[in-house]
Order: structure tokens, then C-alpha cells, then sequence
């Protein structure tokens, strides 16, 4: 059985210099423009926040196709306030989008990817235990 490289350890780097070039130039051809990967980084790092992440999937779950700013704060434990700011960081970011109506703010993601992307997150955290 083997062993997790330890910090530090050099286990889990080549012993030798060796470069597949057919298979480094099929990845480098396959990767995504770098302003895309950019974009991408940013999204991921909003979902890194708690609250943010809670406020999508609340809104990925099944059966419910929008929330309001009270409902999100009572849901998740968190003043309106903070809500609000974090549902500004995920409009910003075409993660989730509102209507208004009345003087009623109504939050729904901003299209089915978005809650795919974190279901698929958990799903690989449930296989990998």
C-alpha cells in the first residue's frame, strides 16, 4: 500500500524529465482562453464564501424556483443585509438574477448551470467521503 507523500516530500514528483508531447499539446489546444479561465477563477471564488454558496443552493434546490431576500436571511441565518451584499457579489456575476414586484425582491439562479455546477461539487464530495 502506499503512502500519502508527506508535506514536503517529493514523492508525488517525477524522477525523471520526460514530456508526452502529443498529450501536452492535445491539452494545450483543449485549454480555455486565459480571460475565460479568469472569469471562471472568479466565479468559483464567489462560491468559496459560506453564504454566497448557501444562497445558491437554497435556490438550486428542487421545487423552489425563486426566494426573496427575507426568505434567503431566515433560511441561512443572516441579516438581510448581509444577504443582500451577497446576492449583489452573485448578480454581479450572472450567478442568480431578480424581479421586483411591488417592493419585493425575488431571487432565482440565473440559469440551470449554476445549480448543476454546485450539485456536481457535492456529489464528488459525497463519493469522496
Amino acid at each position: 500500500m502506499k503512502r500519502a507523500a508527506a508535506p514536503g516530500d517529493r514523492a508525488d514528483l517525477c524522477e525523471v524529465q520526460w514530456v508526452d508531447k502529443e498529450k501536452v499539446a492535445l491539452a494545450g489546444a483543449s485549454l480555455p482562453e486565459l480571460r475565460t479561465l479568469a472569469a471562471l477563477a472568479e466565479t468559483l471564488r464567489a462560491l468559496g464564501d459560506r453564504t454566497r454558496l448557501q444562497i445558491v443552493c437554497a435556490l438550486a434546490t428542487e421545487g423552489v424556483d425563486e426566494l426573496c431576500v427575507c426568505d434567503l436571511a431566515t433560511l441561512i441565518g443572516v441579516s438581510e443585509s448581509g444577504v443582500s451584499h451577497s446576492l449583489r457579489t452573485l448578480r454581479q456575476l450572472a450567478l442568480v438574477r431578480y424581479r421586483k414586484v411591488g417592493k419585493i425582491a425575488y431571487y432565482s439562479l440565473d440559469d440551470a448551470h449554476v445549480g448543476e455546477l454546485v450539485r456536481e461539487g457535492i456529489r464528488h464530495l459525497e463519493r469522496n467521503g
